[in-house]
């Protein structure tokens, strides 16, 4: 006995209709109204010459690109002279003026320099130095950066120190006769048409023309090869020496320009490299 629920009833009345009615769209229902289809568009005008008519693709204007570096117009403030980026920070400057005071150096602060012919020239902190060891005198005094005048203290006390005392009657050298300390110039002795700044225009360098002994003559700083006295190996040592506490050491022999004095600075290099000629 077979029992027809609803849903039977449904699904025998769809395998019941003609495959027509399914296939059939369904009627509009009343009270729709349809819609008129847009026209359609004009047909475009013939034209004889369509260059004449609109710009072609290539002809078009091209969007501009970024101007030359020589047009293009500098972004930002202009940068800061040499010397100020040098300017050491406060505590770099307590930590080397304490290192002075602990060799006895006799010095004075000043305040900045700085040039008006050339604005890369000056010392954020100058220093003047008078005596670099409690005995020992720079003569006329010097300006110079403190890092300089560092490094000359240390040398003088752990190096040319001991070495004037190699010398017979173990002199003890009292002062230094200088050559340029600060100047704004460019470097000398390079060849170069146009030369970068000098370290000494910079407070970096420090030039020594000759070593002054207590009771004694001046030892001049000059071409001295292959001499085999001790003046020669005097001048050798120290000379040397300065090249672990400078940067760059250049003396006779170098160039023509440094024939007769010690030229010492505290030029940074990358790596830590450094010129000892």
């Amino acid at each position: 006995m077979i029992r027809w629920g609803p849903a039977l009833g449904v699904l025998a009345l769809c395998h019941l209709a003609p495959a027509q009615a399914q296939d059939r769209p369904p009627e509009r229902p009343e009270g729709i109204e349809t819609q008129p289809l847009p026209a359609a568009p004009p047909a475009r005008p013939e034209v004889e010459d369509e260059d004449e008519d609109e710009t072609s693709a290539a002809d078009a204007p091209k969007p501009q690109g970024d101007p030359p570096p020589e047009q293009a117009e500098a972004f930002g403030p202009p940068a800061p002279p040499r010397w100020f980026t040098l300017r050491e920070s406060d505590a770099d400057y307590a930590a080397c003026k304490l290192a002075l005071s602990y060799l006895g150096a006799a010095y004075s602060e000043e305040p900045a320099l700085s040039d008006p012919q050339d604005a890369d020239c000056g010392i954020a902190r100058p220093i003047r130095v008078e005596r670099i060891l409690p005995d020992l005198t720079l003569e006329g005094g010097a300006v110079m950066r403190c890092d300089t005048a560092r490094a000359l203290g240390f040398w003088a006390r752990d190096f040319l120190r001991p070495a004037s005392a190699m010398l017979p009657g173990a002199p003890r050298v009292v002062a230094l006769q200088l050559g340029t300390t600060y100047d704004c110039r460019p470097r000398i002795g390079t060849g170069a048409e146009k030369p970068k700044l000098s370290e000494h225009a910079l407070g970096n360098a420090i030039d020594i023309a000759a070593f002054v002994f207590d009771g004694q003559e001046p030892l001049a700083i000059q071409p001295r090869t292959e001499s085999g006295d001790l003046p020669e190996a005097f001048q050798r040592a120290v000379r040397a020496a300065g090249c672990l506490f400078f940067t760059t050491v250049l003396g006779p022999g170098s160039n023509e320009a440094h024939d007769d004095h010690l030229h010492f600075d505290v030029a940074v290099r990358r790596g830590g490299w450094r010129l000892c000629q």
